[in-house]
């Protein structure tokens, strides 16, 4: 009976198509800094979709840190947390109908160049590069094509270098406009999994561990501030991920948006002008 509600379930709340999703795409850390001192402590609430009933979703938090500790440099470090949940039924696959949740982690350090463009400081450019380490997992259960009961699962660790410039836009004391495009090599390994070759075929999966991926993250960012809190602006990213190649070989989710709070705690004292 459990089995033929799961298939009823998955009747309504998925499509023809079926994926296994490796990676997702996630908010650039670009600090807008102009001198030496200030810094940036950001949180997020990320997503990149979901049936908006709960019964599928791929989001999570994004926390973001920086401090300019020089008129022209600066570090940064990242963490970024995922659970997801997909539904896929009646699916031309190996399996007819399954339910799969993921959890993904990564840890990032970076550091970088930043000089202003103009003498007026309100166009900045940026050039960052890091490196992070994290996990990803996910558990596959559901029905296969035998009317039978399946459980399959798949582990890796990851490692991703990337080069981030940026250009960012201070027009007024309260909005900021910012573009980063972060160039990321990505490898999988240590892959822990029992899905058959056949069936990492069939998702896309045989090639973790084997090759590195390159691809393009490109990142639109506003932040909207009020003048009595010049320290604390409302933050709002849109991401993705672009490289038609490697998005043919992985399956990627390829867009996120962000909503998040950006504060400067050496803002914290300032007078309102």
């Amino acid at each position: 009976m459990k089995y033929l509600l799961l298939g009823i379930t998955l009747t309504f709340f998925t499509s023809c198509g079926t994926y296994r999703y490796v990676y997702t795409a996630s908010p650039a850390n670009n600090p807008i800094f102009t001198k030496k001192g200030e810094s940036k402590l950001a949180g997020y609430y990320s997503s990149s979709g979901g049936d908006g009933l709960g019964k599928t979703y791929a989001g999570g938090l994004d926390l973001q840190g920086a401090y300019a500790f020089d008129n022209h440099w600066a570090i940064t470090a990242s963490y970024m947390g995922r659970k997801e949940k997909d539904l896929y039924g009646d699916s031309f696959s190996n399996f007819d109908t399954s339910v799969v949740n993921y959890k993904r982690n990564l840890l990032e350090l970076g550091g970088g160049y930043f000089t202003p463009l103009n003498k007026k400081k309100t166009i900045v450019f940026n050039m960052f590069g890091g490196f992070g380490k994290g996990k990803f997992s996910f558990t596959d259960h559901g029905i296969d094509n035998n009317d039978q009961p399946y459980s399959r699962m798949h582990q890796s660790n990851l490692s991703r270098w990337f080069i981030q410039p940026s250009i960012n836009f201070l027009p007024g004391s309260y909005v900021r406009i910012s573009y980063a495009m972060k160039f990321t090599l990505l490898n999988y390994h240590n892959i822990n999994t029992n899905y058959t070759p056949e069936e990492l075929s069939s998702f896309s999966l045989q090639n973790l561990g084997v090759r590195s991926f390159i691809f393009a993250e490109p990142s639109l960012s506003f932040q909207i501030g009020m003048p009595s809190v010049p320290w604390v602006k409302l933050d709002a990213i849109l991401s993705s991920v672009t490289n038609n190649k490697i998005l043919t070989e992985i399956n990627v989710r390829t867009s996120n948006v962000s909503i998040g709070l950006n504060f400067d705690p050496s803002k914290m004292h300032s007078k309102k002008k």
